[in-house]
């Protein structure tokens, strides 16, 4: 199967729609691959802010010059390594992965309660409360400070029916953690902490039907369903006392630096930086979710992603300085060493591309292995690739 990679504009009906190379929510497609039969799916692309896409030449016509999926992934590896060289952004963590994934869960647990009681508020009609949500930004802002990972990790696992309000959490995890990484001071870290939870207040809007449909959604329904930023933006405008940058967050999230965003269409720097920042966290937690319709893709192939996508969609500095937020290998991710072995990453250190691990297979004998961390940066043992858990069977989650 050759699987290349082609601009929208060099598109032409009789070509074969592989991927359509942007996030879930981000166009109203009812599917990823198809044949282009007529000229209206590709205005459709431009409308809706389409730049690159790939195409199988084996079931459609080819582009003759465009780059394979092969050669660009060889590309993408090198940039995500070479990411690394500024090395982390956050301090080392004070406090183990052992010893903070106790507080985390118990964050974690509260919080999905509390931002449930909150958007459940808004649903009644009633005005967000935003003092109940401001001690628990500062719980998630501590935990994070003692150890990053230990929260981003467990913010990956989310179930169906409460997903809305695990992604809140999640997005408001991750942007604490990017806004102390670009040293943001405590009373924007704590703002942006709480737009994050608020991010997707609009959604509580949507019917229900369209907001938890299991599959992808019509045209009409991705209409109604892209509505939630403008409702998000407005519904917290009338809150006292709510902050500017907060209300950017719920209402540029979605907005692209191609301009094809909703719900303002924004280009490039008419976006916040906080915009720009939450539009990458959202994209990463996303993708990196199991949802009905999709199974979540690994860490550090999201990463990838996130580079891929700079420029047309998301702002490419901030992305490296992303990268470096959660690692190359962030805390969760299955990696090949050296020696064969697969190991979980726990802990980042002040070198990206040795973290610590924890060694649980080996790959020549085909065998579990004694549970064991090891410090790549005092070892001889360096990760070579990350690994997709399901071809071992393995789920990194439930190591840490």
């Amino acid at each position: 199967m050759a699987i290349k990679r082609v601009r929208v504009e060099d598109l032409r009906t009789g070509m074969y729609i592989h991927d359509l190379n942007c996030g879930w929510l981000q166009h109203g497609f009812l599917r990823q691959r198809f044949m282009l039969s007529h000229p209206g799916q590709i205005q459709k692309m431009r409308d809706q802010g389409m730049y690159e896409i790939y195409i199988d030449t084996e079931r459609g016509d080819d582009v003759a010059g465009a780059p394979t999926k092969d050669e660009i992934d060889r590309v993408l590896d090198q940039q995500l390594k070479q990411s690394a060289a500024a090395g982390a952004a956050l301090p080392t963590a004070r406090v183990s992965q052992k010893e903070e994934s106790v507080q985390a869960k118990r964050i974690l647990g509260e919080a999905t309660v509390m931002v449930d009681g909150l958007l459940h508020d808004v649903r009644l009609g009633k005005q967000v409360d935003t003092a109940k949500a401001g001690p628990l930004v500062k719980e998630i802002n501590a935990s994070v400070l003692r150890n990053p990972g230990a929260l981003l990790s467990l913010c990956r696992i989310k179930e169906a029916d409460t997903y809305t309000f695990q992604h809140s959490v999640s997005i408001c995890a991750l942007l604490v953690s990017f806004t102390n990484a670009l040293g943001m001071p405590a009373d924007l870290v704590h703002e942006a902490g709480l737009g994050g939870l608020l991010h997707d207040i609009g959604k509580m809007k949507i019917p229900n039907e369209i907001l938890n449909k299991p599959g992808k959604l019509t045209d009409q329904e991705f209409t109604i369903m892209k509505s939630h930023a403008a409702i998000s933006r407005d519904l917290l405008s009338g809150v006292p006392g709510i902050s500017d940058m907060a209300i950017r967050i719920a209402s540029e999230h979605h907005e692209r630096m191609g301009g094809g965003g909703y719900p303002g269409g924004l280009p490039g720097e008419a976006i916040s930086q906080i915009g720009r920042m939450a539009a990458i966290v959202d994209v990463y937690d996303a993708l990196t979710s199991n949802r009905v319709y999709h199974k979540g893709m690994e860490p550090s192939e999201v990463l990838k992603k996130l580079l891929e996508w700079s420029g047309s969609h998301l702002d490419g500095d901030l992305v490296q300085q992303f990268i470096r937020t959660l690692g190359i290998y962030p805390v969760g991710a299955l990696v090949r060493l050296s020696s064969g072995r697969l190991a979980v990453v726990i802990e980042q250190s002040e070198d990206l591309l040795r973290p610590t691990v924890r060694l649980v297979f080996d790959t020549k004998l085909g065998l579990r292995l004694p549970v064991r961390d090891l410090h790549l940066l005092h070892a001889t043992e360096e990760i070579e690739d990350y690994e997709e858990p399901d071809e071992w069977g393995l789920d990194p989650l439930t190591f840490l």
